[in-house]
């Protein structure tokens, strides 16, 4: 997945706006002064953060200001992964009051200056067949949306302080649409949502919403389960797979959430006995330790008939407070969802769970 931004830096006295397009999970870069340049800059960064210039392009820029450029999309990447502007999605259930709660206080620790609290109508729709709850949960209208929202912030301004800027939006958009298109205006490092498993219809509407977000949410997605108290993130556990580790590990964007944090890391492999024999695996638990070895985690690879009950199981007994995965096929969230114990660990869990796709 490639992302492309813009950003200024100055060369010679001279101030520049750049459009960066971003690939191969943060490690190379297109830099252009208009799209589609015919000659464009051509950077490359290494996961210990080493620069190169792999091609100048046709501007005229001195070695110094080649270390302005890179500096500036250094910067920008990690405020934008460091979670300093937070988008909180809110159904106005308890379980979504609580989740924007948890994201005042994670805000705190993690050193974000915006949260903006977000309704979309379309969450709302309930099928014909369905038999819907009344409540505040189901807004009438966009008015009423507002109103409940303002209402929300004012009680998460008393926990945030001035420090915090609190915004709200509400509208009748897509949700997973607007949440994208939120995220890339508002340079948004994190999205929050509560997940419920309280009654069969909550599953549906809000598991639903949340497993297709998970899908094709562009931001790291963070799930809290319901009932779920904040606690200060003190340990990490980093769920993963031992298949294409260097392509497929967002490796940039979790180091930089991780060391905002200041968490200590488990990296966690959940496999069948079975998997065990693979030849790549050798070559593959190599390259995972090449990319996290800096970062002086604890590895752990355990057999389990259930990887999703496993890593669950696993975090609970380290006491872990955050599970960090990238679910590639996306039956990580989809089995919490099904009657499972994979279900019952993730619905009655107080680990919040946070999704980073393939490509961040």
């Amino acid at each position: 997945m490639m992302e492309a931004f813009s950003l200024k830096f100055s060369t010679w006295f001279i101030d520049l706006t750049v459009i960066v397009t971003a690939s191969d999970q943060y490690s190379r870069f297109k830099v252009e002064m208009v799209t589609d340049e015919t000659d464009p800059i051509l950077l490359k960064r290494s996961n210990q953060g080493e620069w190169t210039v792999v091609k100048r392009g046709q501007r005229n820029i001195t070695d110094e200001g080649f270390k302005v450029l890179q500096k500036e999309i250094e910067t920008y990447l990690r405020k934008l992964y460091a979670a300093v502007h937070m988008l909180v999605l809110s159904d106005f259930s308890e379980v979504a009051l609580n989740a924007a709660k948890c994201a005042v206080k994670l805000g705190k620790q993690l050193g974000t200056s915006k949260l903006m609290l977000y309704h979309s109508a379309e969450w709302m729709w309930v099928p014909p067949l369905a038999t819907a709850q009344s409540g505040p949960q189901f807004a009438e209208t966009q008015k009423e949306s507002l109103d409940q929202l303002t209402a929300i912030k004012s009680e998460l301004d008393k926990m945030a302080g001035p420090q915090v800027r609190i915004e709200v939006r509400t509208d009748e958009k897509n949700l997973v649409s607007a949440v994208n298109l939120l995220a890339k205006q508002e340079r948004i490092g994190l999205v929050v949502v509560g997940m419920s498993g309280k009654s069969k219809l909550e599953r549906n509407l809000i598991g639903s919403s949340t497993s297709d977000l998970a899908k094709n949410c562009n931001s790291p997605l963070l799930i809290v389960p319901p009932n779920t108290p904040f606690k200060k993130i003190e340990k990490v556990v980093l769920a993963c797979d031992l298949k294409q580790v260097s392509k497929s590990t967002p490796f940039f964007a979790i180091k930089v959430l991780v060391d905002q944090l200041g968490a200590s890391l488990l990296v966690l492999n959940v496999d069948s006995k079975e998997a065990a024999n693979d030849p790549d695996i050798v070559e593959e638990i190599s390259a995972l330790h090449k990319l996290w070895d800096g970062q002086e985690p604890e590895y752990h690879f355990i057999d389990h008939y259930d990887v999703v009950g496993g890593i669950m199981e696993f975090a609970d007994r380290k006491g872990a407070d955050l599970v960090i995965t990238v679910p590639k096929v996306y039956g990580f969230l989809e089995s919490l969802f099904h009657q499972s114990t994979a279900t019952k660990l993730a619905f009655n869990s107080h680990i919040p769970i946070l999704l980073f796709r393939n490509g961040q």
